[in-house]
């Protein structure tokens, strides 16, 4: 009985000992890890973040030698060691600048023509070293484009609108005969919006199941079923602000989240976030102009589409024009493209009417089409076919140019619709000028001539058609 007693107090004892001795190797090691200044520890498991690559995926660049830069960021900061940047699979990582948030890096000769593709490890100063690994193209030299028709910005039952996601897809795809389509549903009428974040929307069934039938039409180099979020501020209000579509995000926000009441609060978190892109909808009176666009350099940095027409009615009396908030914008300092867009709400994707925004690409993939909206390569048209190219000394619509004493425009519009005759081709600068107009009545039509280069300057073409319908291009900017 003693005997059992005496071996029960010596286990209890040798327990109390190695759970004292336990718990002092646990304050010393995170005693270590508080010298060591890695104040997130081995609690970090999440790799560093990619936040930008320049040239971006699928970019084309007539520049032969262009400046890659990529910015990283990482709570346990970076490791700046464990950096390899390779191009063309030469490791360039001893030629470049690198920082705590970026490289930079820029070839010594001219890349030959065609891909270039770069590949980036990197990792952080946390004990786990969590690695991130990214690899992409781009192209140099001359690109040839192809115009790709779509449309930016419909609506289901899933929101305020009528029919499923595949009755969209479907109709787009195989009705309309479109190359892409994009789904966005107001954020604010999405399901469990309230625990959905900008990067995670896995909460809300609605938007989990947009991303599983967007997956199951797209077939890249055939159809591209995509989807992003309209930012939905109240319009029956004095002095509305408008409503703004974000595309490429892996999730979305409504206008209750934090401070995004403010608009310059929204401009601000989405220039904080990755690979965003948007679009200002049927600016005007109704639905608000955005504080009279007053200018933002981070929401510029975001935002670069702006819808021209907007609707889905086949009676275009009853579809909205936002022209005027076109050349407002670009007054403004704003860079952004037109676009043409049904905003569908019935069961008529893509067959409302003819409205088309064209993208011009090498080649129909999301990273391709991305890059083209990004750079705002496209026009907007009314007519469903009808095809333009704009160049300023040989640079596509969309571009900046700078150092320059001439330029050299060439405009070429093309209806094969032969009964669709084009009627005049304007060429418009600042302030609604037109620097440059011709008459024609033919569904051919092409306009070049050269004029002396003016600094902080934009021109973009508008080619009115004999029905009236109207398409407008991008602007190229002379800086």
């Amino acid at each position: 009985m003693r005997l059992n007693l005496l071996l029960t107090i010596l286990i209890l004892f040798i327990s109390f000992t190695f759970s004292i001795l336990g718990f002092n190797r646990n304050i010393l090691h995170v005693n270590y890890l508080n010298n060591d200044s890695v104040h997130v520890g081995s609690f970090d498991n999440t790799p560093p973040t990619i936040k930008s690559i320049s040239p971006g995926k699928c970019s084309e660049y007539i520049v032969s030698k262009p400046t890659i830069k990529i910015k990283y960021f990482d709570e346990s900061k970076i490791d700046k060691s464990s950096i390899r940047l390779l191009v063309n699979y030469e490791d360039v990582t001893n030629k470049a600048t690198i920082s705590d948030s970026s490289i930079t890096y820029t070839p010594d000769k001219k890349f030959k023509r065609g891909n270039q593709v770069v590949s980036l490890e990197i990792k952080d100063l946390s004990p786990n070293k969590n690695k991130s690994n990214i690899e992409w193209y781009f192209t140099v030299g001359t690109p040839v484009y192809k115009h790709y028709r779509g449309l930016l910005h419909s609506h289901t039952s899933a929101s305020d609108g009528h029919g499923s996601y595949s009755d969209a897809y479907y109709l787009a795809r195989d009705k309309a005969n479109l190359d892409f389509f994009f789904i966005t549903e107001h954020s604010n009428m999405l399901d469990n919006n309230s625990n959905c974040d900008i990067n995670n929307a896995s909460k809300s069934n609605k938007w989990s199941e947009l991303v599983k039938v967007s997956d199951k039409f797209t077939c890249e180099k055939n159809f591209l079923g995509l989807y992003g979020f309209e930012m939905t501020y109240p319009y029956n209000v004095d002095n509305p602000i408008g409503h703004i579509n974000i595309f490429n995000s892996k999730g979305f926000i409504t206008e209750k989240h934090g401070d995004m009441m403010n608009l310059d609060n929204f401009y601000n978190f989405i220039y904080n976030q990755e690979n965003l892109i948007g679009q200002f909808n049927h600016p005007g009176e109704k639905f608000g102009n955005f504080n009279n666009f007053e200018y933002s350099s981070k929401g510029d940095a975001i935002i670069s589409l702006l819808e021209v027409r907007n609707g889905y009615n086949s009676d275009d009396s009853k579809n909205i024009k936002s022209y005027d908030m076109y050349q407002l914008a670009l007054d403004k300092g704003w860079h952004v493209a037109p676009t043409c867009n049904q905003d569908n709400h019935r069961v008529n994707f893509g067959i409302a009417n003819e409205f088309r925004t064209v993208v011009l690409c090498s080649e129909l993939t999301k990273d391709s089409l991305y890059d083209a909206l990004k750079n705002m390569r496209l026009y907007a048209s009314e007519d469903k076919n009808l095809k333009v190219d704009y160049t300023i000394n040989n640079l596509p619509m969309g571009s900046k140019i700078t150092k320059c004493s001439r330029l050299n425009f060439y405009i070429s519009a093309v209806d094969n619709d032969k009964n669709d005759k084009i009627k005049e081709i304007q060429v418009i600068s600042n302030k609604g000028k037109v620097v440059k107009s011709k008459n024609f009545d033919s569904n051919i039509a092409r306009l070049e001539f050269s004029m002396k280069s003016n600094k902080n300057s934009f021109y973009y073409v508008k080619i009115i058609q004999d029905n009236e319908k109207t398409s407008v291009t991008s602007p190229i900017w002379i800086k």
